[in-house]
């Protein structure tokens, strides 16, 4: 299962930051699961792989270019900060958001949330796995940090071995 938590500032309240989680078994495209909390409330809802289509279809967009429009905006934050702007209706638990392009914008997608019963816990799991992911990262960039650190004397070491066959 895959995950990746965002930071995600609201057109309505531009002042306070939310995080917004996004989690999908296979791929993107095949459905997942939006989370959504200001850190005191939460909202969740599932995406499917025919609410995707239909999405693409609404949008006369090929489903695999949507899919990645939809990794941009809710998974890589690619892009400049204003590229994407959310939008968020408590009393309807709507998400949607939209692709600023120059001086037009666009609808890219349009969710309802259901809110959740105890935001304390999903927001405790969303923590963890920040924490995890953290983690895991540390991990990983040691395990890098030692492989230069080996490929720096291996590099040292055929150095010095050309020079001596030089001389």
């Amino acid at each position: 299962m895959e995950k990746k938590v965002s930071r995600i500032c609201l057109a309505s309240e531009p002042d306070i930051i939310h995080f917004l989680q996004i989690t999908w078994e296979k791929t993107l495209g095949s459905g997942f699961v939006i989370t959504l909390t200001d850190g005191q409330s939460a909202w969740t809802g599932t995406v499917s792989e025919s609410a995707i289509s239909q999405e693409a279809d609404d949008m006369a967009m090929e489903k695999e270019k949507y899919v990645d429009e939809l990794r941009k905006a809710l998974v890589s934050g690619a892009g400049p900060a204003d590229a994407y702007k959310f939008n968020f209706s408590k009393e309807s638990c709507h998400f949607s958001f939209e692709k600023n392009l120059k001086d037009v914008s666009f609808r890219l997608g349009s969710f309802n949330l259901e809110q959740v019963a105890s935001p304390a816990e999903v927001i405790r799991e969303l923590v963890c796995d920040c924490l995890d992911t953290i983690a895991e990262n540390q991990a990983k960039n040691e395990h890098l940090r030692k492989e230069n650190e080996r490929l720096l004397r291996d590099w040292n070491d055929v150095q010095g071995r050309c020079v001596h066959s030089v001389l």
